[in-house]
């Protein structure tokens, strides 16, 4: 049960984004609060993935970074854009302030970095429960 950790933490982080973009997106209270936790959450799950703090499903065969793997390079090239792009959006709110007009950063946060990042998370969601469920490595085939 261990290894579910970094999957409840992934739908935790979505769920703060979704919660926070859609919340700034649509001028709605309080969103400030939501894309910090979510940005927090984000990065906590990034670096102890990265330093495999956090248990994983150990399969057979040799455990490398999957750098030939599509899928891989897509899940980090597009997480890691949404990831720091929300990282400067909460900034520019924190030290700009929140109420400004903000109208091309709203839909710029909401159309691109939010589908960027949940694209990259949902590769990474789907690899880690088939490696729970199935006990496969999505990156060895894509």
């Amino acid at each position: 049960m261990a290894v579910l950790i970094n999957v409840v933490l992934a739908i935790a982080t979505l769920y703060f984004y979704v919660a926070a973009s859609r919340r700034f997106y649509r001028r709605e209270e309080p969103f400030l609060g939501y894309l910090g936790i979510a940005v927090l959450l984000d990065i906590a799950t990034a670096f102890t993935a990265s330093f495999k703090l956090t248990p994983t499903t150990t399969l057979p065969g040799p455990h490398r970074v999957p750098w030939g793997s599509v899928l891989f390079l897509t899940h980090i090239t597009a997480a890691t854009l949404g990831m720091f792009g929300f990282i400067i959006v909460f900034l520019i709110l924190v030290f700009k302030g929140k109420d400004r007009p903000y109208d091309k950063l709203r839909v710029f946060q909401y159309r691109v970095l939010l589908p960027a990042w949940a694209l990259g998370e949902v590769i990474a969601l789907t690899n880690s429960i088939l490696k729970i469920v199935l006990k496969i490595r999505i990156y060895d085939y894509f």
